[in-house]
Formats: C-alpha cells, sequence, structure tokens
C-alpha cells in the first residue's frame, strides 16, 4: 500500500520536533523518504502508529489533528472540504480514508444521526491511543472548518482516556468503552460547506478515485506474506513451505520475491511476531499464552526474541503500559517513570529534602507501592495540595516531617 508521506509532510511533522526518519528507523522501516512518496506494508504502517503513538502526548496529537495543515498535503481531505455538507464530507472520508492508510471507516446513518466508528485493516490489531483519537479530532477539525461552525458531537466513545484539553475541543466526556465511536446529529451535517468547491471536485474525483483502484495492484508481495502469516502464526502452521502452498507457490519463488524486496521470510515472520506479541500484551494475555501463540514451545526463547526487538524484557513493557493506564503519561514518559520506580527501590522518597518512606499494603509490590504513590503526588498537583502533607497523611511513616 502507498501511504502519502511527503516531504511537505514530513517538514511539517518535523514542527511538532519529531525526527521523521529516526522514527522510521525505530520501526524498523527502511527510509524511503528520498523518493517523493514513501511505501508502506500494512504491518509497517501498524508499527510506525505504535512508534508514534509512544513518543506523541496528547497537545502534540491535537496539533498533528489540525486540518489545515493537512488539507494541501494530503488531497482525500481536500476532497472532503469541497463537500456541499457535512454528511457527503464523511462519505467522501469514508471512501478515500485508504489512500491515506489502512485505516477502514464505518458510517451509519439513520434519519437523525451518523455515527463514525474507525478499525485497522488488519483486524487483528486493535488501533493505538494515537490512531484513535488522532482520527476524532481529525473529522471533528474537518466538520469544523467546512461548516465554520462550532459542530461537537452528541456522543463521544473510545477505550481511552483524554485530557481536559482534549476533551474541551469535542464539548464532551469520554464514555470509555472497547468501542470507539463519535456521534454527530443528522441536522449539524445536513448545514453547507462554505468551504464547497465543485470545480476542484471535478479535477479530484477521477484522480482519487483512479489511484484508489490501482491500491490493491501497488501491494507488495511482502504485504500478502504479512496477511497470511497473522492468521497461520497462532495455529502453528507457518513454515515457508506452508505459506508458499497458501499462496499458491513454491517455497523457492516466495523467497525469491521476498528477496527481490530486500527482506526474507524470516525477518517477515519476526515482524509479524512483533507486531501480534505487542498487540496481545495490551490485552493483558500471560507471558505464556502470548509465547504459545507465537509459536514458541519455551517461555524464555520468547522473552529473549521480545527483548532483541524492544530492547526491553516484557516485565518492563507491563510496568510501562500500566503506567501509561494509571497515570495518563505517554508512553515515552512512563518507560522514564520506570527508570525512576527502579532507582526507588529502597522506598525512600525525598521531600522538602527530607527522606521519608512509602510503605507498601500486605501483597502489593514494591513498584505498585510506588506506582500508587506517584499517582497520588499527580492528584495532589491538581488539587495545589503541599507535599509533606500528601505523603504523610497517606505514605509517610515513623512520625512523618
Amino acid at each position: 500500500m502507498k501511504l502519502a508521506v511527503t516531504r511537505g509532510l514530513e517538514d511539517y511533522l518535523k514542527t511538532l520536533g519529531l525526527d521523521f526518519p529516526s522514527l522510521l528507523h525505530k520501526a524498523a522501516i527502511p527510509n524511503k523518504l528520498r523518493n517523493e512518496e514513501i511505501e508502506l506494508t500494512s504491518l509497517e504502517y501498524f508499527r510506525l502508529l505504535d512508534e508514534l503513538d509512544r513518543v506523541l502526548d496528547e497537545k502534540e496529537i491535537r496539533a498533528l489533528s489540525q486540518i489545515a495543515n493537512l488539507q494541501l498535503l494530503v488531497p482525500a481531505f481536500f476532497a472532503a472540504l469541497s463537500a456541499k455538507n457535512g454528511l457527503e464530507a464523511l462519505e467522501r472520508f469514508a471512501h478515500f480514508k485508504k489512500l491515506v492508510g489502512p485505516i477502514e471507516v464505518e458510517l451509519m446513518v439513520t434519519e437523525l444521526s451518523v455515527s463514525v466508528h474507525f478499525s485497522y485493516a488488519l483486524r487483528q490489531f486493535d488501533l493505538p491511543k494515537l490512531a484513535v483519537l488522532n482520527e476524532q479530532l481529525l473529522l471533528l477539525n474537518l466538520l469544523k472548518t467546512g461548516t465554520g461552525q462550532s459542530i461537537q458531537p452528541i456522543l463521544l466513545e473510545s477505550p481511552f482516556d483524554y485530557e481536559e484539553e482534549t476533551l474541551a475541543e469535542f464539548g464532551q466526556l469520554v464514555q470509555k468503552s472497547t468501542y470507539n465511536q463519535l456521534v454527530f446529529a443528522r441536522v449539524d451535517l445536513d448545514q453547507p460547506f462554505i468551504t464547497q468547491n465543485n470545480i476542484m471536485w471535478h479535477y479530484l474525483e477521477p484522480e482519487l478515485n483512479k489511484h484508489l483502484a490501482s491500491l490493491e495492484g501497488e501491494k507488495s508481495f511482502a504485504t500478502y506474506v504479512q496477511e497470511e502469516l497473522l492468521s497461520a502464526i497462532p495455529a502453528g502452521n507457518f513454515l515457508v513451505e506452508d505459506i508458499a502452498q497458501r499462496l499458491g507457490l513454491s517455497s523457492r519463488t516466495l523467497q525469491r520475491n521476498l528477496k527481490a524486496e530486500n527482506t526474507s521470510f524470516k525477518e517477515q515472520v519476526q515482524a509479524v511476531q512483533k507486531a501480534m506479541a505487542v498487540s496481545y500484551l495490551k490485552l493483558n494475555l500471560s507471558t505464556e499464552e502470548i509465547a504459545d501463540l507465537l509459536g514458541y514451545t519455551e517461555v524464555a526463547a520468547f522473552s529473549r526474541a521480545f527483548k532483541k526487538w524492544l530492547g526491553m524484557t516484557v516485565t518492563d513493557y507491563r510496568k510501562r503500559l500500566l503506567v501509561s493506564e494509571w497515570t495518563g503519561l505517554d508512553s515515552e514518559k512512563s518507560q522514564t517513570f520506570c527508570f525512576v520506580a527502579k532507582i526507588s527501590y529502597n522506598r525512600k522518597v525525598k521531600i522538602d529534602g527530607t527522606s521519608k518512606s512509602y510503605g507498601t499494603k500486605r501483597g502489593e509490590s514494591w513498584f505498585s507501592s510506588f506506582l500508587v504513590f506517584f499517582k497520588s503526588l499527580i492528584a495532589m498537583s491538581k488539587r495545589k495540595e503541599e507535599p509533606c502533607s500528601l505523603v504523610q497523611r497517606n505514605f509517610c511513616r515513623n512520625g512523618g516531617p
């Protein structure tokens, strides 16, 4: 699949402080930005989303989702803004979204409302927070820009918590759910677009449809291999001979085609296993279950492979996920938090120059206790309490300050 990452978009990402070549390297994607467009497989796109999810906070996601910054760089967005009203814009947005990346947009239209749901093209993977929030904000900004009005959804659902500044843009509290959804009143989507441009649409429509029709033919051979591996690995039948048979090829032809794309079957297996491992960890499966689903006969072998892929142990990755969930910190800051937690293993923390201990309840690990302590400090900062009073009330032993 072709992902329209142009030089212009790369330059815009730099304004957010992002070194895009470095992100590609961390996502194990060759830097192909010397070309006008970068070509990514669906799996590479997922790894890039996951990497962006690690480094971007909500403030940066809000900036990234501003349609004014993207419409000239992504023709599919400009096509939506050229529509006559919000409903037609959403239909164009859903139809041409695949030109931007393998994220599918599902619309449910009734007489009174229109709901929008986002999912990844590879249904085995759940969209990370970055993708869900960015798509929801992008859609909202599209409607606000088109109408010139402060359009707000009547319902906002997401698997993730959002910051107050983000909720202010939606004008809604987020309802936690395993399902992401934006619902708009039909009357709001029937408002005319001040950005309607029939001349531009007349020019864009045939070109966009032509590009959309050619996407399937532009799929790399590695993409076909990855799609087969996604179902073959959990079933335990993912030898090169198994995948070759699924594709109706000989093993030699399969390997030759992958070599022509500067990759190998082993690299493709490991890439899929890595993406699946991250996805399974977010579902809170046990390490033993994940190792089995990925085709490892020994948990130790999977653990070694995971550390090689991510640069950290499975346990450390779980801790980082836990910190993100409990504190709302982005993934990069969560890694820093875990490092601080290790330094604080002696259960001592300095406040106002005085060392104080924070205890653990029976059965709690030192890490969990540190996490509770840190979350309480966050709550304290929001209430603007004095640190020592909070620590003395909840955590300090031996008399307090």
